[in-house]
């Protein structure tokens, strides 16, 4: 009883701690303030020894998420996103291949053998990429240490990155469709309060759009599925019911504290040396993928903001609430990462054996 009211009050100080972090830096004009704002807090808090661990509340979060995300695909969006899928595709590969530059710099630095300093590169997802460690039968704890690095310098990063990016305008028909979707289909618009029970028989809807989701294998299917669900629904034009801008900055928050807690005293002096390595190949990384995307984004004529976040080294939940939260075109963003997972599980098997036979790790 004592355990379980300790877990309450810790839960409860490092909330409301967090959530101040995130008013402060949403006050401050900090882009993604809320997220970075409850990140940097959670972060203070764990290395004081005060982390909690909210991933049991996550899911549920990320549906409300989702469903918001999903509001911004209309018919001409779609259409613009079949449209750019040759690219997409293309960066998606490319992509994978600049994850053996990442192993490079952990194999050599890291000190980590070929392997596993493969799944360590790979901008595959922290989940994702521990999974596959797994059945490698390679250290899952360094791979989750190494990408865990890696998503919060980048949440660190881009946000500033494409906020300075995002008034660059591309022009023609799909750069005007993904500019539209940013804007016009906002979710939580002042002036459209929405009904409470109807948002609830979304929210269930959507949480059974995640299970189904989870059983046929969809990746973040919390987060993806219910926006497939409302995606249908605007595409078609039906407006679902609008999700409030309160629910949105809770999804924000509960990303920063899931960051911000796993920074303990323990996973950072669990090995400086792979930490080095990580912050490293993260820099590197970015560097060849902020590259890669400025060229997609010029000979493909794509939102310059969009396609940068869609080529981040980052996680699909919190680069899709980067690009809600500086209204950059999410259905673009979305479109990336959700081909470059779909990418990592096909392709990552014989990347690897080219990579070995090659000699490139």
């Amino acid at each position: 009883m004592q355990r379980k009211a300790a877990w309450a009050l810790r839960l409860v100080l490092v909330l409301s701690v967090s959530t101040a972090g995130g008013w402060l830096a949403h006050g401050a004009g900090v882009p993604l303030g809320w997220l970075l704002g409850a990140l940097g807090a959670s972060a203070a808090l764990a290395q004081l020894g005060l982390s909690v661990n909210i991933e049991a509340i996550r899911p549920y979060v990320l549906i409300f998420l989702g469903l918001a995300l999903g509001q911004t695909f209309s018919q001409a969006v779609l259409l613009s996103l079949l449209g750019s899928l040759p690219a997409i595709v293309l960066c998606a590969m490319l992509t994978v291949a600049a994850g053996l530059v990442g192993a490079q710099v952990f194999s050599r630095y890291g000190g980590l053998d070929a392997r596993t300093a493969f799944f360590c590169g790979t901008p595959g997802g922290v989940v994702l990429m521990a999974i596959h460690a797994r059945e490698a039968g390679v250290s899952e704890q360094q791979v989750v240490l190494a990408q865990t690095i890696r998503l919060v310098l980048v949440v660190l990063v881009y946000p500033a990155l494409v906020a300075l990016l995002s008034a660059h305008e591309i022009q023609g028909p799909a750069g005007h469709a993904f500019a539209s979707a940013a804007v016009a289909h906002q979710p939580g618009s002042p002036g459209s309060p929405g009904s409470p029970g109807l948002l609830l028989l979304w929210w269930l809807a959507g949480l059974g759009a995640a299970f189904l989701g989870k059983k046929v294998g969809i990746p973040n299917p919390w987060m993806l599925a219910p926006c497939l669900l409302t995606a249908v629904f605007a595409s078609c034009g039906v407006a679902p019911e609008p999700v409030p801008a309160e629910w949105i900055v809770l999804a924000q928050s509960v990303l920063g504290i899931s960051l911000g807690s796993s920074m303990t005293p323990q996973f950072i002096r669990g090995s400086r040396r792979l930490l080095a390595a990580s912050v490293l190949s993260s820099i590197v990384l970015a560097f060849i993928l902020i590259v890669i995307g400025l060229a997609a984004a010029w000979i493909f004529r794509l939102p310059l903001a969009g396609t940068l976040l869609g080529m981040a080294p980052g996680g699909m939940p919190e680069m899709a609430v980067t690009a809600q939260a500086l209204k950059v075109s999410v259905p673009l963003v979305l479109g990336f990462h959700f081909v470059r997972v779909v990418f990592s599980n096909l392709l990552l098997e014989p990347v690897w054996r080219c990579a070995r036979a090659l000699r490139l790790v």
